[in-house]
């Protein structure tokens, strides 16, 4: 479990990664993560503890160093094969000292795509999610659940909303000439990036020689004093700059310039989304559509129960695109899945600036 590999590797790695991000908003989300892969082990009687998942997110062995108070090694660089980098472990770490315990719940999340991401047209409060039995089946609801607001315990259909948002979502495909734009733009953006990459190598490794003169000048001056305390505190300062050195000799491994052909491997899938995310959300996977959700929207979406989903705050790489809700609403290429989402057209904007797409570039490659 300490070292792990194949299957369970990548499984630890995406739980960092997802709880960094904030895609599994509590550790009780990463051990339903954990729950849907039979390989992860479970302890005598099937199940996986909470102190597992505690176990695994505070656990810098999988940094590639080993930590230790009891022996006093404090990031000793190990011969094991690091899952992570240390910058994701600190991320991390942050959010595991700033979460508050919550009261872990059923989970029912994972039979309504939108949970979460959907605010009642009538007060702005997030919408709920139920299901509710009738005579012969269940139903799934979406409801407000705020007193005093007109919509509340009213339901909306699962179907009906969940239908209403894949019309907004497939408004955003953009015509191919303007996608072909800008994904040369984002190519151009590219290759800044790989010179800025080179650049940090470079202020990287000088960072460090400047750390290693600073720990040979402390070694000396332990060497010279027989005073405890100032050598404890010379030891201290010296524990700070390893750790300083460590952590950018692992930012520098993830800094090396990518080989040829890396622009098809890391952007290509971004860019795939960018021009049909219909596809994604029409396979019905709650994952997929939650991701398109996330990806797509910078805030909820408003939704009212009678009058369907209202003007939404589209993501910057959509807006990067430039006015193509306007466009292809103008053009009659969503004639058949227009519904009352309210959707604002957007004004076609600059897209030749190579900051927007730089910018956008640095948004999908932060997801």
């Amino acid at each position: 479990m300490l070292f792990p590999n194949g299957t369970l590797a990548t499984m630890i790695h995406e739980a960092f990664e997802g709880f960094a991000s904030g895609r599994f908003g509590s550790q009780a989300e990463v051990r339903r993560f954990f729950e849907l892969h039979p390989d992860f082990p479970r302890n005598k009687k099937g199940v996986i503890p909470n102190q597992r998942v505690a176990d695994v997110l505070n656990n810098p062995l999988y940094t590639g160093h080993i930590c230790s108070e009891t022996y006093g090694i404090d990031w000793l660089k190990g011969q094991h094969e690091a899952l992570i980098s240390i910058d994701l472990f600190d991320k991390v770490q942050d959010r595991l000292k700033g979460s508050a315990k919550v009261r872990v719940r059923k989970n029912i999340g994972n039979d309504f795509a939108a949970r979460g991401f959907v605010s009642c047209g009538g007060c702005g409060g997030p919408l709920s999610s139920s299901w509710s039995k009738g005579r012969d089946r269940s139903y799934a609801y979406y409801l407000c659940q705020a007193k005093g607001c007109a919509s509340y315990g009213k339901s909306i259909p699962r179907d009906k909303l969940e239908g209403d948002i894949g019309a907004l979502i497939k408004t955003l495909q953009p015509s191919q000439n303007l996608f072909e734009l800008v994904k040369l733009m984002f190519r151009e953006a590219w290759t800044q990036r790989l010179a800025q990459a080179e650049d940090i190598v470079k202020s990287g490794k000088t960072q460090i020689k400047a750390i290693e003169k600073q720990v040979d000048a402390l070694l000396g001056r332990i060497i010279d004093t027989t005073n405890p305390t100032v050598i404890r505190a010379y030891e201290g300062k010296i524990s700070e700059l390893e750790r300083s050195k460590t952590k950018l000799q692992d930012q520098l491994t993830h800094h090396i310039t990518p080989a040829s052909g890396t622009f098809d491997q890391k952007l290509e899938p971004a860019l795939q989304f960018l021009a049909n995310p219909w596809k994604l959300w029409e396979s019905g996977q709650i994952t997929l559509r939650r991701m398109v959700l996330k990806l797509a929207f910078t805030d909820r979406i408003t939704y009212h129960r009678n009058q369907g989903a209202r003007t939404t705050k589209i993501a910057l790489p959509f807006k990067a695109l430039g006015g193509v809700l306007g466009r292809e609403s103008r053009n009659g290429a969503v004639e058949k899945t227009r519904t009352s989402t309210g959707v604002t057209p957007q004004r076609p904007q600059r897209c030749a600036s190579t900051n927007s797409a730089t910018t956008a570039f640095s948004r999908l490659s932060s997801v």
